[in-house]
């Protein structure tokens, strides 16, 4: 017996998301548990190379202290 067209076109767009949602999230959707990225890896911030490396040396500038502010706020 073959399903009514509205039911398969459903099913097709509920697999169609959770396909985008994985690429998005990285989250298995069998329920493996984990993300494929955070396990291969820790993920301990950004590389020491990397553009936004915080500098402990170099004082924060006025708007990333309001932006400190603003994040310690909430």
């Amino acid at each position: 017996m073959e399903l009514p067209l509205a039911r398969r076109l459903l099913r097709s767009i509920y697999r169609s998301l959770v396909a985008y949602g994985t690429m998005y999230t990285g989250v298995d959707p069998d329920g493996s548990g984990g993300t494929a990225l955070a396990s291969a890896r820790k993920l301990r911030g950004p590389g020491p190379a990397h553009p936004e490396r915080v500098r402990l040396d170099a004082p924060l500038t006025r708007l990333e202290r309001a932006h400190l502010r603003e994040l310690r706020s909430r």
